[in-house]
């Protein structure tokens, strides 16, 4: 008998929609997805569950779900050791510092100082590997307007356009800490099973070519 295949989508936000997209391009049933967070595409021995995208990495490294589909920045702030079996091509982005205009003109300079962002763990281990000690500030969102606020001197955030942070004026600093996007992981040891690599089979095949305009989102 198949065991039935668990895999996680994002409930909302920017990678929602493109993940089921996918996943109905890919032929599997979400019509039950939305009224609830979970549904049995009996057809295709899978339970599609939808959860917080900042949850899903924990979820999968606790053995609860087999897979899922997340962004890249993430699963480096969860701090587990997942493997990508498919980069998805949609909601790219790039994970950034960012302070006002002529307050800090280096991360180095970011020392002693505190930095706000959504992505905690992601960013105390990126300035402890350049040696800046600082103070990193938790937040859940509205992280634009920390410095204003006077919670932080800097941010790290998810930058698209960078047009959010040139309108509170602040300037990006440094180089990326992770360049992001959606992705399909799973544990290491799991990737090899024949259910996962037939998900990221099917999921492969109907990717959009790189650079198809407004595919997937």
């Amino acid at each position: 008998m198949t065991r039935t295949l668990r895999i996680a989508m994002p409930n909302k936000g920017s990678l929602a929609p493109g993940s089921r997209q996918l996943l109905t391009a890919a032929g599997f049933d979400l019509c039950g997805v939305g009224p609830r967070l979970f549904y049995t595409d009996q057809d295709n021995d899978a339970e599609i569950l939808s959860l917080r995208a900042r949850d899903i990495p924990e979820m999968i490294a606790q053995g609860y779900v087999d897979a899922g589909i997340t962004g890249r920045d993430l699963v480096a702030d969860s701090g587990h050791e997942l493997s990508e079996m498919l980069t998805l091509g949609f909601g790219r982005s790039t994970v950034r510092v960012a302070a006002p205009h002529g307050h800090v003109d280096n991360l180095r300079a970011l020392h002693g100082k505190r930095v706000a962002t959504t992505l905690p763990s992601l960013t105390a281990r990126h300035l402890a590997g350049l040696g800046v000690r600082a103070t990193v500030v938790a937040m859940t969102g509205a992280v634009e307007g920390a410095v204003h606020l006077g919670v932080a001197e800097a941010v790290v955030d998810v930058v698209e356009s960078g047009r959010t942070m040139a309108a509170h004026d602040l300037r990006v600093i440094g180089a990326p800490l992770v360049i992001s996007e959606a992705v399909l992981v799973a544990l290491p040891a799991a990737t090899g099973a024949p259910e996962l690599r037939r998900l990221a089979e099917r999921l492969g095949k109907v990717l959009p070519t790189r650079g198809t305009v407004g595919a997937f989102g």
